[in-house]
């Protein structure tokens, strides 16, 4: 009995994570994240990878940036960005990029909307 509790419970958690990672992978193209930051969230010379960074600290930094701390111009755009992130958008964003896999650029290139990636 013990048994099938357990893997009650790892298959629920395996599927929240992976709804989490899908939701968390929409808000990143849906709210632009990848023109800046990339497809890959892999960062440039000017805008920081994101991608594989701890939860806390992205999540944190979400949370700063929508209470309006910016020290920077280009933290001061990113407020303008997470103003509008609910809790559960930041839960569901530092999910998918703390845990990323590699979008292939083919999949959100000529998308409109950027796409969905992988």
């Amino acid at each position: 009995m013990r048994y099938i509790v357990l893997f009650i419970i790892l298959i629920t958690s395996m599927y929240a994570n992976e709804n989490m990672y899908n939701r968390g992978e929409m808000l990143f193209f849906a709210n632009a994240c990848s023109s800046c930051h990339g497809p890959s969230a892999e960062g440039s010379s000017t805008y920081p990878r994101l991608a594989n960074k701890k939860r806390a600290y992205l999540k944190k930094k979400l949370i700063d940036f929508r209470a309006g701390k910016a020290s920077s111009v280009s933290q001061q755009m990113m407020a303008q960005f997470a103003e509008k992130l609910t809790d559960k958008d930041i839960d569901d964003l530092t999910f998918f990029l703390s845990t990323h896999k590699k979008v292939h650029v083919d999949d959100v290139g000529d998308d409109i909307l950027g796409g969905f990636g992988s």
